[in-house]
């Protein structure tokens, strides 16, 4: 994994090495540069593949053609060979090297070829064309701002920053987005007039103008599905296999992380017999007398002496999880609610390897949440509504969307989802007690008058998941799966895990999340992976030979930080201070007097306040960290 920068139009060479240098943690063991009279290109280096000869940036045989390339192609051996069989010389055996030639012979929709994980610039000099590209799930980040007239991209917000050629002035709509739905989604970035690049898509900017190509979105539920179980077990199975061994190459260290869940402990077993040693594998958990937290080890050890690993069970105590802090809001790159479980397991792993395979992506494909089997009842609780007229729909929501649902009798909230559910499932998994942080009247309420009276209402919560996600109430299930994909998957848990990993210089891999098994999930009808209230049930029938029913269906714990406890004892002081009164006010983001009743409520014993006050403390962490920089005052843009 790696790093990129890069500028167009009045290229500085200074500015990409301010912007590279951001990211040193993304490549410690190398830099490259590349300038000529329209851009300027910077890389930063983690050598995992071609460690030896894969300097970057790599241009094509006659030079007309340059690339910085950030991430793994999988499937680069195979394109390789028909390139050089077409005549291509390959001047590494570096995997990026692929993107050049296969530009040559399909610019912009190079892209189709491509099964791995990646966030790319190509230079066409002739064209005079620059091609930013990002892959399907969005496991790489890619930020583009057009400033000075200049066009500048990176892998992370800190880089842009470190320009000096954008504003640190916060975007208005991303804080709304924030406070509903725990992180920033794309293309709104925390920065006003920085941008995300979407998962799947291409950007070309040449002729002083830009445009974007959707070259992939979550797959919908193929046309003919399987019909057959012992069919779709088998293809399940064969599909993770192959997605195993095709993302084992590295000519580093690789290991695990092991939750002790289903799908972690699927990849040990299939992994463990594809490395010449015992695979490394790593859990965390905690100690302390007064924590309350469920851990799995017991579980995770169970898989690590089925499979003979080199297991590694890392303890994270409280003074660790308070001095690091700040070096967390830092790595946030931007803020997330959610981002400090990856943090700790990429630290773990890093002491020891330089890949980790994650499981990430198991529940989003086969619908492996609880809230999932809420949300498809929901969906059928809606059907009547479906028949009434769209704004008396609409006019009964927003009537029941401003009260509190603690003030809501049951009845009253009953309705509020199934109306939820009627306008959109979409917008019902994002304001969901299991995503949304704030429900939108709370949200209106914590913002600094200033924020609230600038330009209008925010905008709906789930507005930028129509062009990815386009509703299919004829099949909710398969409408659900591909929210969780992309609503939470792409912009809230891949961003975390690259952002948390890669500032530990550490580069994970998701095979849940190759392409081609993706789409083969795609072609599973959701009745056979939500089944009898057991989520996942086609993927656990694939593993029943691998692993055992303890493992396999046991309740879903997830991964969980003793918040409450660190936030009244030692985390205190530091929240105190970042959200006292003052700096709040000094902000301009938040209200005052709403953080105090929050933080009394919280520290008075009420433990329901906790997600809410974390979320704004992160905020202002990571704003101290990350945007503050010396700047004294923040205005707040629209």
């Amino acid at each position: 994994m790696c790093g990129i920068a890069g500028m167009f139009g009045r290229p500085d060479q200074g500015t990409v090495r301010r912007m590279a240098s951001a990211m040193v943690h993304r490549g410690p063991d190398d830099e490259g540069f590349h300038v000529d009279d329209d851009v300027a290109l910077g890389f930063r280096r983690l050598s995992i593949i071609d460690v030896a000869g894969g300097r970057q940036p790599l241009t094509n045989e006659d030079g007309s053609v340059w690339l910085v390339f950030n991430g793994e192609i999988y499937n680069h051996l195979e394109l390789r060979a028909g390139l050089e069989a077409r005549g291509h010389q390959c001047r590494t055996h570096s995997d990026g090297e692929v993107l050049l030639h296969l530009y040559e012979e399909r610019g912009v929709d190079f892209v189709d070829a491509l099964n791995g994980i990646f966030a790319c610039a190509l230079w066409d000099s002739r064209a005079r064309r620059l091609v930013l590209a990002r892959d399907h799930h969005g496991v790489k980040p890619l930020y583009w701002a057009e400033a000075e007239g200049t066009f500048l991209f990176a892998s992370e917000l800190k880089a842009m920053l470190a320009s000096g050629r954008v504003s640190r002035e916060i975007n208005r709509e991303a804080v709304g987005q924030y406070l509903t739905y725990q992180a920033v989604p794309p293309p709104l970035t925390m920065v006003a007039g920085v941008h995300a690049l979407p998962p799947g898509r291409v950007l070309v900017r040449e002729q002083g103008t830009t445009t974007t190509r959707t070259y992939w979105t979550p797959p919908r539920q193929d046309a003919t599905p399987i019909t057959d179980s012992t069919e779709a077990i088998a293809l399940v199975r064969t599909g993770l296999e192959q997605a195993v061994a095709r993302q084992m190459m590295s000519e580093r260290p690789l290991g695990l992380f092991l939750s002790g869940g289903v799908d972690s402990s699927a990849l040990v077993a299939l992994a463990a017999p594809r490395v010449p040693h015992r695979l490394k594998t790593f859990s965390v958990g905690f100690v302390g007398a007064d924590e309350q937290v469920l851990t799995e080890w017991p579980w995770a050890r169970i898989v690590a002496e089925k499979y003979d690993t080199d297991h590694q069970e890392v303890v994270l105590t409280e003074s660790m999880f308070r001095e690091a802090l700040p070096h967390a809001f830092s790595a946030m790159d931007q803020p997330t609610s959610d981002g400090l479980n990856a943090y700790w397991v990429s630290w773990a792993a890093a002491q020891h390897v330089t890949v980790a395979l994650s499981g990430t992506g198991g529940d989003e494909l086969f619908l492996g949440y609880p809230r999932d089997a809420h949300l498809l009842a929901h969906a059928e609780a809606a059907a009547p509504w479906r028949s009434l007229p769209a704004g008396y729909v609409r006019g009964v929501m927003r009537a029941l969307d401003r009260l509190s649902p603690s003030s809501l009798w049951p009845g009253a909230a009953r309705t509020l989802r199934a109306l939820r559910a009627s306008a959109g499932l979409d917008r019902e998994f994002v304001t969901s007690n299991s995503i949304a942080i704030f429900d939108l009247a709370e949200r209106d309420a914590i913002v600094s008058r200033e924020l609230a009276a600038a330009h209008g209402p925010f905008a709906d919560p789930a507005s930028w998941l129509a062009a990815d996600v386009p509703a299919d109430p004829a099949r909710p299930g398969d409408w659900i799966a591909r929210l969780e994909q992309r609503a939470y998957l792409s912009y809230v848990l891949l961003r975390d895990i690259d952002a948390m990993s890669m500032a530990h210089s550490l580069e994970v891999r998701v095979p849940m999340l190759d392409p081609r098994f993706t789409e083969a999930a795609a072609r599973i009808p959701w009745e056979m992976k939500l089944r009898d209230g057991t989520g996942k049930w086609v993927l656990k029938q694939a593993l029943r030979d691998l692993l055992p029913d303890e493992i396999l269906f046991r309740p879903k714990m997830g991964f969980g930080l003793p918040y409450n406890t660190w936030m009244r004892r030692s985390v205190a002081p530091l929240l105190h201070d970042l959200l006292s009164p003052a700096r709040v006010r000094r902000r301009g983001v938040f209200d005052p007097a709403g953080v105090e009743r929050l933080k009394a409520r919280f520290f008075a014993g009420d433990d329901g306040a906790w997600r809410r006050l974390w979320t704004l403390f992160v905020f202002e962490g990571w704003a101290t960290e990350v945007l503050d920089a010396g700047v004294e005052t923040l205005d707040v843009a629209a």
